[in-house]
């Protein structure tokens, strides 16, 4: 039987669920006024005590200061803040040279180089055919001076900011390998980044090594397994060695050839919401036996390819374990030019999940040699490869 309300107790009901809504709406924007109001305090109070700093040391330092290291030791002491070791903050032209590494295009005297913690710079890759090449740079040589100046009497990143200059004039180095002095006169260069090699071993075994992902990699892969496939191979060796990563889209052209139409990794930001980063549409896809090289210079992006591999082609790791970065950064540029790179999701294949702090373990744990690169080891005494190509052989046989 239904029962009827009278109008006046109608519109009492109406008034009172108005009354509520609008005390939780008041509620909730107040807690957010509090908030906003909260941290724009603690921000005022931040600045307050930078400028009580400022004016402390202008008025009493007795040595000589840099605005601009001081401009930069705060902004690098706020990322230091975030606790997030992927962040970074990056000049303007160290982020230009980052954007066209990325393009896959290098911008110098055609090496790498990272702090080694003693103040010096220790080159970690050298590009073939460049002048650093040619003058005999080698990887894990230490840059002590630039242009006559030691590198232990500059502010910190102005050293790396040094190597860069305009396309065709020179720098002096001076490096020190194995406890010997060399000095080098090079020529600033750009470069397109060979990020791919290829080449076919005995047995019509197909070999690739990535050094990185850029830009151009995908392109440079489809020619180097193009070539190799129309010489007979029957089988894949793909070497990513001491390949840190790179551009995650580049990934999706390579894997196309190998992994049916499927949404291979997601990202996980920090609502909890989740989206696609690679997903294959290929109708059509290789079958070949793959073996991959890694080792703990295999980061990120790399890892993340490796891993999508072995889950769905089932291909074979072979080496050591990978670094174990499965966090993904966002570059945030600003109107000067300069840029912060901070981590804003994590990584996660479709079937093994996620590899962040663990990394990869390989099928087969091999170690190479103690000390020596994989780039200086011939493929005789490379044991890595060698183990692979065992490995794949037997699978050849089967």
């Amino acid at each position: 039987m239904n029962k009827k309300i009278s109008l006046g107790v109608a519109i009492s009901l109406v008034a009172i669920g108005c009354a509520i809504t609008f005390v939780l709406t008041w509620a909730v924007s107040l807690n957010i006024y509090n908030s906003k109001l909260g941290n724009s305090e603690k921000y005022e109070g931040m600045y307050a005590k930078l400028r009580e700093i400022d004016a402390a040391v202008r008025t009493n330092y007795i040595g000589n200061y840099s605005e601009d290291a001081i401009e930069n030791g705060a902004i690098n002491g706020y990322i230091s803040g975030l606790n997030d070791k992927y962040a970074s903050y990056m000049s303007g032209s160290s982020y230009y040279e980052i954007k066209q590494s990325n393009d896959g295009v290098v911008l110098g005297a055609g090496f790498e180089a990272e702090y080694d913690g003693s103040g010096y710079l220790k080159i970690t890759n050298v590009y073939k055919g460049s002048s650093a090449e040619l003058n005999g740079v080698q990887q894990g040589d230490v840059i002590t001076e630039i242009d006559g100046k030691s590198l232990l009497s500059m502010e910190t990143g102005t050293a790396a900011e040094r190597l860069s200059g305009e396309i065709g004039t020179r720098i002096a180095l001076k490096l020190l390998r194995n406890g010997e002095e060399l000095t080098v006169s090079l020529i600033r260069q750009r470069l397109e980044i060979q990020s791919v090699q290829g080449e076919m071993l005995d047995d019509n075994m197909g070999y690739i090594k990535i050094s990185s992902f850029n830009a151009k990699t995908a392109e440079q892969f489809s020619e180097a397994f193009n070539e190799i496939t129309a010489s007979g191979a029957k089988a894949l060796i793909i070497d990513l060695r001491q390949n840190g990563g790179g551009l995650v889209s580049s990934l999706t052209p390579i894997l196309n050839r190998f992994i049916p139409a499927a949404t291979i990794a997601t990202a996980e930001y920090a609502d909890g919401s989740r989206k696609a980063i690679v997903e294959t549409d290929s109708e059509e896809t290789t079958d070949l036996p793959i073996a991959i090289l890694v080792d703990d210079g295999t980061a990120s992006a790399a890892e993340l390819f490796a891993g999508a591999l072995r889950d769905e082609c089932g291909a074979t790791l072979i080496g050591t374990q990978t670094f174990g970065k499965a966090v993904m950064q966002n570059t945030y540029e600003f109107s000067d030019g300069s840029a912060i790179t901070i981590s804003t999701a994590k990584i996660h294949l479709r079937k093994s999940g996620t590899w962040d702090g663990t990394g990869l373990k390989p099928d087969y744990v091999t170690e190479n040699t103690a000390g020596i690169s994989p780039e200086n080891l011939t493929h005789d005494i490379d044991t890595q490869l060698q183990k692979a190509i065992e490995i794949i052989s037997a699978t050849m046989a089967g």
